[in-house]
């Protein structure tokens, strides 16, 4: 499309949250998010050219003021921005109105925090395009606003997240990620923490077990990224900590460098491999509200799960949640580790 988009204020209702008990499936009705612009062609929704990229350095304006930024010296041009995100999926409400909203009994006011992480002040793509030094501190930027959302006994989960690519879901070039607190503990979590809890250091298994079975593809620090036995997507990788650590915002400057060495490591791999493939990745961390280390699994760790997209998800895996690989997770790490 030749048309051009503005960065108008979004209207619309606010976002609620919907559950599905039949189901066991919560939903986020958003209606604002059909607003957010549209530049790259995905899914059936045509791009559109922005008339100015609101995630440029010099175009500050057409974004919301700064939550964090690195450098943190306003005096200094910044290299990473945490910024509200104009079209969130949850937003933060008064203390007080959920309790008091009329809506129906299964549906609530979405309450929680949405924000962007833009990665870098130019107009790049990749994460490659990126100094290693300054990916790091993109990653430290994150740590400190996932712990500046622990603190808060409104919100019981946080998460990273990126989209790369349409196929992945991104609407805009500009390199981002978003970030997403919740104030309840999203199903997929509940669920990994149940299982993690019927046996004893599920985690330490699953690195011994992808040991034995040649499938750890790179090792940064105390940190490996390994092809799960059971893939979703040919390629999927998971960087996982060898030692136990419920909680990503409270890992150390060691960690945070290494996950910042293996993304890029991984992105590397999969672009040679693969050239141009889409991909996902989010963060699985523990629940920070009214969550202690006693009630968490044995060994429980936090880890980054990265989803390469390089074939849809259609009507058997949307109906039964069974995923289909056409590689083997062998394969798959022979392939990345060449």
């Amino acid at each position: 499309m030749s048309a051009e988009i503005s960065a108008d204020e979004p209207s619309g209702p606010a976002p609620r949250r919907h559950h599905d008990p039949l189901a066991a499936r919560t939903v986020l009705v958003a209606p604002r998010r059909a607003e957010r612009p549209i530049e790259l062609e995905s899914a059936g929704l045509g791009g559109a050219r922005l008339v100015e990229c609101p995630f440029c350095a010099g175009h500050e304006s057409l974004t919301p003021p700064d939550i964090l930024r690195s450098p943190a010296v306003a005096a200094s041009p910044w290299q990473a921005r945490i910024i509200p995100n104009r079209y969130p999926v949850v937003e933060e409400i008064a203390h007080g109105s959920a309790a008091d909203d009329p809506g129906p009994a299964a549906s609530l006011p979405a309450h929680g925090v949405h924000d962007v992480v833009i990665e870098s002040p130019d107009h790049v793509r990749s994460i490659l395009e990126v100094d290693p030094a300054r990916w790091r501190d993109v990653w430290e930027l994150c740590r400190l606003r996932l712990a500046m959302l622990a603190r808060r006994d409104d919100l019981a989960w946080a998460t990273i997240f990126k989209n790369s690519g349409p196929r992945a879901g991104a609407s805009l070039e500009h390199l981002h990620s978003q970030l997403v607190a919740l104030d309840f503990v999203p199903p997929a979590i509940a669920a990994e923490l149940e299982a993690a809890g019927r046996s004893a250091d599920s985690f330490a298994a699953l690195v011994q077990q992808a040991e034995a079975e040649g499938r750890i593809v790179a090792e940064e620090g105390d940190l490996v990224a390994l092809v799960p036995h059971a893939i979703r997507q040919p390629f999927e990788t998971w960087i996982v900590p060898r030692g136990s650590e419920a909680w990503f915002h409270a890992t150390s400057p060691d960690r945070v460098a290494a996950v910042a060495a293996l993304t890029q490591w991984f992105v590397a791999r999969l672009e040679r491999i693969v050239p141009g493939a889409d991909y996902n990745w989010w963060l699985h961390q523990a629940p920070h509200a009214n969550c202690t280390k006693a009630m968490l699994p044995d060994g429980w760790r936090w880890h980054l799960e990265i989803l390469p997209r390089l074939s849809s998800f259609a009507g058997f895996e949307l109906g039964t949640g069974c995923h289909i690989s056409v590689a083997t997770p062998a394969e798959s790490a022979r392939l990345l580790r060449r």
